[in-house]
């Protein structure tokens, strides 16, 4: 991958892992210095050092993004030690499969918590330092959930669906020093779903649903995650683009 963000600061939520780790290498191949975010320690300091391996810098922060008072502080932290942040990825969250009937008051609450009341927070840490700073571009990763829904994924749709309001009002707020953008991934093999894609009747289920006929693999978000951060995206802001083998169409 050509050096397009070289020079430039990427920030990565939940990048110790699945789309965000993929989404961290793809910034440092890409010639980015890279900030990653996430609660298991362990695995953001290996992340770190794949990303360090490829020359550039690392800060491993362990975060917990539906604490206010964490992100706030290691927001600050971030950008004081980087000297400021071009680019953020909030793709921290977590996956409910279960009957809107059997969703209990926890249930939702720990989704809407991870999934979008913490990327509320996240965002509203990272638009103050980038509207500070005049420039900046948030990339918010959804669900193409959030675009059809599904049955069983009441409480997840509704997230992401959530997710895609937020980004698109931030857009039309924070415009023109600030761009927000959404990526909306399909089914994408990881650790967070590898419980559910290696049932096979379920993995045959989501690849007969998806016209190129397989799961994605998650390097292959890195080309797009790119474009997003760098100066292909500049004419770009509320855009909602969905990376799923073709399940979702314009």
């Amino acid at each position: 991958m050509s050096a397009t963000l070289a020079g430039r600061t990427a920030l990565v939520t939940g990048g110790n892992r699945g789309l965000g780790r993929a989404m961290a290498l793809a910034m440092a191949e890409a010639g980015a210095d890279v900030v990653i975010w996430g609660r298991d320690a362990g695995a953001l300091e290996r992340t770190a050092e794949e990303v360090r391996a490829t020359g550039r810098d690392c800060l491993a922060q362990a975060v917990d993004v539906t604490d206010s008072a964490q992100v706030n502080a290691a927001a600050a932290e971030a950008w004081e030690r980087a000297g400021g942040v071009d680019a953020a990825f909030t793709s921290a969250g977590v996956l409910l499969l279960q009957a809107a009937t059997e969703t209990s008051d926890a249930d939702w609450e720990a989704v809407m918590g991870a999934n979008l009341t913490g990327m509320f927070y996240c965002c509203r840490a990272f638009g103050e330092h980038m509207l500070a700073q005049g420039h900046g571009k948030l990339i918010n990763v959804a669900s193409n959930f959030g675009l059809h829904g599904g049955a069983n994924w009441a409480a997840y749709s509704a997230s992401k669906a959530g997710v895609i309001g937020l980004s698109k009002s931030l857009a039309w707020e924070w415009a023109p020093s600030v761009t927000v953008n959404v990526i909306a991934p399909g089914a994408f093999y990881t650790d967070m779903n590898s419980h559910l894609l290696d049932v096979p009747e379920i993995m045959a289920a989501v690849e007969g649903n998806t016209p190129l006929g397989r799961v994605g693999n998650p390097p292959e978000l890195g080309p797009l995650a790119v474009m997003l951060a760098g100066p292909g995206s500049d004419f770009m802001t509320g855009a909602v683009i969905s990376i799923d083998g073709g399940v979702i169409k314009p």
